[in-house]
């Protein structure tokens, strides 16, 4: 658009240009018109809203229908409190402890307090129980993030790969958390959020979000680092204060939370040090996924952990790969690249690949093999480059495919809570 202005474009032509790079061809009114009102705003986001309605449907009728051959089985109570959902429902009711112990294979500190806190405040207000408004929070928070995350794509790439990476997302196989009382949702809204309000130079915002992410999981960690290496600079180069202020106010979420922990039990890493109580997991710094790869070439089929091997396995590949192609979209940014979506996109910005490789490293440290699939899915960028490679026309054609492996993993979900036994098959 710069380029355009400087050549001596006319001011249309500059501004189809922009509208174009965002997908936004056919809204441009004339110069000094007045806005066109928040509905005209608002209605491109209808697209993600819907994509993502549509997909919890899809999970709330599988469990529905799973549930109705287990008539002890309540499928909404359940999605809340099975797996971490029972700890963020002890976080909601009782807060956290005055010491780490093993409060039963696990602590309470391992988990952070962003999504209790909205599943206790939601109770409150509405009435509901802990575990049917960890539910609804749940759902809320995955509507808001594919919302968030359409604006954030829109921002660098356009409206059309916007659609394709919030239909993959909330279609892909480890999405069905977005219905389980995990904090997946929300911090998917702050981290998205934060990309989308750097873009646009918002940067009180930006640092708010980076709060909040920072006191929903560990891996916010990677969305302050967004924040300093966007803001930093340009508050070196501009002498700019805002920019200066959102890089102290992004660690504030996470900092206030060590130091919680600190004054309660003397550790500002309480949510590490309490890892130990889960059969001594401990930070591995990426080696699980490979390890499981090598585990399930090596073991085969019949190896009894060959399911969460292999899950974890392709959750490192698939991330390989997905960077590789968000790599080959910076260098086809000039034009289509040939058997793609036929959109032009734009150099990825720096913070997008702070917070990409970063989110990624996070999962792949994990301790378990069974939880990398859906730690994975935080970085969201990934699912831009699945849409820019993907032809737009089979879009759908994978989302359904996806769906039916999703609804597969909820009826796993539920079959754990009826058979424990059953646990290793849920990643």
């Amino acid at each position: 658009m710069e380029a355009a202005a400087a050549r001596g474009e006319p001011a249309a032509a500059v501004e189809a240009v922009a509208a174009a790079e965002h997908g936004l061809v056919g809204t441009l009114v004339p110069a000094g018109a007045p806005p066109t009102g928040w509905r005209a705003r608002a209605r491109p986001l209808l697209r993600p809203a819907g994509y993502y309605l549509v997909s919890r449907a899809v999970v709330i009728v599988a469990a529905f229908v799973y549930a109705g051959f287990n008539p002890t089985l309540d499928p909404v109570p359940t999605m809340g409190s099975i797996f971490d959902g029972r700890w963020y429902l002890l976080i909601a009711q009782h807060g956290y402890p005055h010491r780490l112990f093993n409060e039963g294979d696990g602590s309470r500190w391992a988990f952070f307090p962003a999504f209790p806190t909205a599943v206790r405040g939601l109770a409150e207000v509405t009435g509901l129980s802990l575990p049917d408004a960890a539910v609804v929070a749940a759902f809320v928070f995955g509507l808001t993030s594919a919302v968030a995350i359409w604006l954030a794509v829109r921002e660098v790439f356009g409206a059309k790969l916007a659609d394709g990476a919030v239909l993959l997302l909330v279609f892909c196989p480890t999405a069905y958390v977005l219905s389980l009382g995990y904090t997946e949702g929300l911090f998917l809204t702050a981290a998205a959020g934060c990309l989308f309000a750097l873009a646009r130079r918002w940067w009180i915002t930006a640092a708010l979000c980076a709060c909040v992410a920072g006191l929903s999981r560990n891996a916010g960690i990677v969305v302050i680092l967004a924040v300093l290496v966007t803001a930093v600079p340009v508050a070196w180069r501009e002498r700019a204060a805002r920019p200066a202020v959102a890089a102290v106010v992004a660690p504030l979420g996470l900092a206030s939370f060590m130091a919680y922990g600190w004054a309660m039990v003397g550790t500002p890493l309480a949510f590490l040090s309490s890892e130990k109580f889960w059969h001594g997991q401990h930070f591995v710094w990426f080696r699980t996924p490979i390890e499981a790869l090598v585990d399930a070439v090596h073991g085969g089929p019949a190896a009894s952990t060959f399911v969460p091997d292999a899950l974890a396995g392709g959750a490192l590949v698939v991330g390989l790969l997905g960077l590789w192609w968000l790599d080959q979209m910076t260098k086809a940014r000039t034009g289509p690249s040939p058997g793609t979506t036929g959109v032009a996109v734009r150099a990825i910005p720096f913070s997008w690949w702070v917070y990409t490789i970063g989110a990624l490293v996070v999962a792949y440290s994990a301790y378990f093999t069974d939880s990398i699939p859906r730690y994975a899915m935080a970085a969201f960028p990934l699912f831009v480059a699945f849409a820019w490679k993907l032809p737009a026309r089979l879009h759908w054609a994978a989302a359904a495919v996806m769906a039916c492996l999703q609804c597969a993993l909820v009826v796993a979900v539920l079959t754990v809570a009826l058979h424990p036994v059953a646990v290793p098959i849920v990643p």
